[in-house]
């Protein structure tokens, strides 16, 4: 197609999408301007099953990507998911300045962890968010992202004495752990593993936590391998694998996945959510988030004074986030604060018509698992999944959960351990 049939058929979406918004909307109290995100790339192949085989005594599926690469069925969603987006911000208010019918330079910043998987995602949203305008994702031309990496670079080591101290304090809640996730543990092995004596061997293993040489801790025991081939089991069901590949035909249904879930949760649970390992983690990216939100004037506000600014990592990441915003959700058949493929916090800040007052909508917004499967698409009368931030002084208005600007922001900052002066980052 022309380029300058493109041009066109973009300015006429955009413009289809506002004369969609209601006038009462259009008109609103509280008018959307700034919008940021922080998302999980979407659905990949699995990173580490090589060795798979050989614990569980069971040949796994075989992808058509690279480990740990995003695939051509994650990279479609994430085009449905930024399309989502686009329908959603325009409803709420957002308006962005066009140039020949694409966002002005400086109007929309995404930063990505330098994986293939992330990088890839975030072209995909933009691809949603404004096609046929080949807006370029950034990132580091590095291995690591201080941003995303900091726990994996060493960047300000945690305490371990307070890391053991919170994990240990989880874990009594529940002694012992061996009952605790004893039908978790069953229910998995009864799905993964070959039916003799020798595969599976650490299910077996006594539960316990080490701490690496790098300072990080790590769990032992049945989630020491489960955590990951769980998550294997749910990426193969969302990329729409034949049910016969997932868990080895012990998949029928979306809830399935789920109850297989546990063991991944409770890595994340015992040790990823503990507050000493998130805010060691997380604090660099948690000050960009909250310097955006604010408008404050810092050396990195080429990347951050954008109306759009998107950062795109793992898991891990948002974990992080989550833990130090004290933020938790539950959302279908997911467990407690799973972060799904294309999981994304979604920072919406408002201002009052007529005082010119701040707010802030937080949510945590996935596709269910069926969504991923069939690649359903989006829309504001068929949208994700959504868990809303809530706290002292917040209210809802509409369909909007607002929380006052000031306070969030306030709050927050007395989250992060380090410090991002010391630290050269967008990189």
């Amino acid at each position: 197609m022309p380029r300058s049939l493109i041009k066109n058929a973009l300015i006429a979406w955009w413009i289809g999408l506002l004369s969609y918004v209601p006038l009462s909307d259009a008109s609103s109290r509280f008018v959307l301007d700034k919008v940021v995100v922080v998302a999980r790339h979407g659905v990949r192949s699995p990173t580490d099953d090589h060795h798979y085989a050989a614990l569980t005594g069971q040949r796994w599926p075989t992808w058509n990507v690279p480990p740990g690469h995003l695939t051509g069925h994650g990279y479609t969603g994430m085009v449905q998911q930024g399309k989502f987006f686009a329908e959603q911000w325009q409803h709420l208010g957002l308006a962005l300045p066009l140039r020949q019918g694409c966002p002005a330079p400086q109007s929309v910043n995404v930063w990505t962890a330098p994986d293939q998987r992330t990088q890839a995602t975030g072209s995909a949203l933009l691809d949603g968010l404004f096609p046929g305008c080949g807006i370029p994702v950034a990132h580091t031309q590095a291995p690591t992202d201080p941003l995303f990496d900091a726990s994996k670079m060493g960047i300000a080591p945690p305490d371990t004495t307070i890391i053991l101290q919170q994990i240990h304090a989880k874990m009594a809640a529940y002694t012992p752990l061996s009952a605790h996730y004893r039908a978790a543990v069953a229910l998995f092995r009864q799905a993964v593993c070959a039916p003799h004596t020798t595969s599976c061997a650490f299910l077996n293993e006594p539960w316990d936590i080490n701490i690496a040489d790098n300072g990080q801790p790590k769990l032992a025991g049945p989630v020491a391998y489960a955590a990951s081939m769980a998550e294997s089991i749910r990426l193969a069901y969302s990329e729409n694998l034949p049910l016969s590949e997932v868990a080895f035909g012990h998949v029928r249904q979306a809830k399935d996945v789920g109850q297989l879930m546990a063991l991944h949760a409770a890595k994340y649970d015992l040790v990823s959510d503990t507050p000493e390992y998130a805010r060691q983690g997380g604090s660099l990216l948690m000050t960009q988030i909250l310097d955006a939100l604010a408008g404050k004037p810092t050396r990195y506000a080429s990347h951050l004074a954008s109306p759009i600014v998107i950062f795109v990592g793992h898991d891990t990441n948002i974990a992080q986030l989550q833990t130090m915003l004290g933020f938790n959700w539950q959302l279908a058949e997911y467990p407690r604060n799973d972060i799904p493929p294309g999981g994304s916090l979604v920072f919406l800040r408002f201002h009052e018509a007529n005082t010119g007052k701040q707010f802030i909508q937080l949510s945590f917004m996935t596709r269910s698992l069926d969504q991923w499967r069939a690649l359903t698409p989006l829309s504001l009368d068929m949208p994700m999944l959504e868990a809303d931030y809530f706290d002292k002084g917040c209210f809802r208005y509409h369909e909007k959960t607002l929380c006052p600007l000031p306070t969030f922001i306030r709050q927050a900052r007395q989250q992060p351990k380090v410090q991002d002066s010391g630290y050269l980052l967008f990189q």
